[in-house]
């Protein structure tokens, strides 16, 4: 009984796989171009023919848009990217189901069935062999787990044939299970084959017509300015090339669309170009005063002229808000700097008038430096005067209240001071013993000593001055 039935599953599916095989040829020649094209279906309706696979990368679609209206070989493409929102992904994911599933039986698909038909009815041969029941059922359950896996690891290819013999391998199974006085069985292993949805019917290939009307329908569509109109220029050139070939009144109404929708495209890139020009100009003034208020309204104003020309170009209109954001972050510090600067003004004015009187142009420290440095002086009298001015610079510093943001300046002025004071003490003993390379020693530190002076004078100036954009002052 065993061997009967066993050899009844086996020859019917051997039997249709061998008609199967013969009809192949002439369905690989008829299907194998249309099953090239696979299909995005939009969620407006509209269905994209492209001859590659589509990306999908997080929430966006990149799709291969055929722009060669002959419709011969495979066509040239331009990749255009989409929202994934815009996608019936139902629908796309089906078909493409559908199209694997023709391409498997285009690729061999009938003889990889054949093979694995012929290892299921061996296997099925052996188990009418084995003398052990259990051993029986155990091998007949997992041929048949094997068998039930088919249709969903071969895009549901011949799922209806492996339906039926599954049918057939119940009824042996419960039969056999009985003979080895099973009482309960695995749910898993007497499960259906895994349903695989009805396929949809695999399109034709598109038309020069389809083509040219569907790369028209979607440019709309397509989010980036520079894709789109990359899009609408392939289109022009796609009815140039088949204009003969197509309806002349329809030819006349495509350019027409095409013209219109690139002439659009010019015209609200120059618009953006425009606002973003203004834009750049506006919010750089008025970060120069740091007019937080004035770099607001400009923000409201991007936003108002971008309504205006109905959000056309989103991408573009986000990289210049980023850039008003920027700038207003920047302006806010600044203005913050400003009003901490107003409010410290009299402390740092009091401490820059007290350093100031001691490296005022002309004074006699500063004079006596100088000819200490040409080792032509100074005088004694001139020196004695540059002593006395010295003292008291060291006894303002000392006494003086150093503010926070005067520490690196205040550091400058007493190093000064110390090699004012080397070099006035060195250019006295020199004096006295008329030793010459002393003399040239309290120069190299005369010289030390005004260029630090030098410098002082430079950082004053700027310790009193508002603070202005990447540093304290100007």
């Amino acid at each position: 009984m065993v061997v009967l039935v066993c050899a009844t599953v086996a020859a019917p599916c051997s039997a249709r796989v061998q008609a199967q095989a013969e009809g192949d040829a002439t369905g690989r020649v008829s299907r194998g171009r249309s099953a090239s094209w696979f299909r995005v279906f939009l969620s407006n309706g509209q269905v994209l023919a492209t001859p590659a696979e589509f990306t999908r990368i997080d929430d966006v679609v990149v799709v291969q848009v055929p722009v060669d209206a002959v419709a011969v070989g495979e066509p040239a493409t331009r990749a255009v990217t989409l929202s994934a929102s815009q996608i019936d992904w139902p629908k796309t994911e089906a078909y493409r189901e559908s199209v694997r599933r023709v391409q498997f039986e285009a690729a061999g698909g009938a003889r990889a069935f054949a093979a694995f038909s012929e290892e299921v009815a061996a296997t099925l041969r052996e188990v009418a062999e084995v003398p052990d029941a259990q051993e029986r059922v155990r091998r007949l359950e997992a041929a048949r787990a094997r068998l039930a896996q088919w249709p969903s690891l071969h895009h549901g290819y011949r799922a209806a044939e492996v339906q039926e013999t599954l049918s057939v391998i119940d009824d042996l199974l419960n039969g056999l299970r009985a003979a080895a006085g099973q009482q309960t069985f695995s749910l898993a292993l007497t499960a259906s084959a895994t349903p695989v949805a009805e396929a949809p019917a695999v399109l034709p290939e598109p038309t020069s017509r389809d083509r040219v009307a569907q790369a028209l329908a979607l440019a709309p569509l397509v989010s980036d300015a520079s894709e789109r109109l990359q899009l609408l220029e392939a289109t022009s050139a796609m009815l140039e090339q088949q204009s003969a070939s197509l309806d002349a009144e329809w030819v006349k109404d495509a350019r027409a669309r095409v013209r219109r929708q690139i002439s659009g495209e010019y015209r609200v890139s120059r618009a953006y170009a425009r606002l973003r020009t203004w834009m750049l100009d506006k919010t750089a003034r008025l970060l120069a005063l740091a007019d937080v208020r004035g770099l607001m309204r400009v923000r409201e104003d991007v936003q108002k002229r971008d309504a205006r020309l109905e959000h056309a170009r989103p991408d573009e209109i986000q990289a210049m808000l980023g850039t008003v954001d920027a700038r207003l972050e920047e302006a806010r510090r600044q203005r913050l700097l400003l009003e901490r600067w107003a409010e410290r003004r009299p402390v740092l004015e009091l401490y820059a008038g007290v350093v100031g009187r001691h490296v005022a142009a002309g004074d006699a420290l500063l004079r006596a430096l100088e000819d200490v440095k040409a080792l032509s002086g100074p005088g004694s009298a001139l020196l004695t005067q540059a002593e006395g001015r010295l003292a008291g610079a060291r006894a303002d510093a000392g006494l003086l209240m150093v503010p926070d943001e005067a520490r690196a300046v205040h550091q400058t002025w007493l190093s000064a001071q110390q090699l004012a004071t080397r070099a006035l003490q060195t250019r006295r003993a020199a004096m006295r013993t008329g030793d010459l390379p002393q003399a040239w020693e309290a120069s190299a530190a005369a010289a030390g000593a005004l260029l630090l002076l030098q410098q002082l004078r430079t950082e004053l100036a700027t310790l009193v001055r508002p603070p202005t954009r990447g540093g304290h002052g100007s």
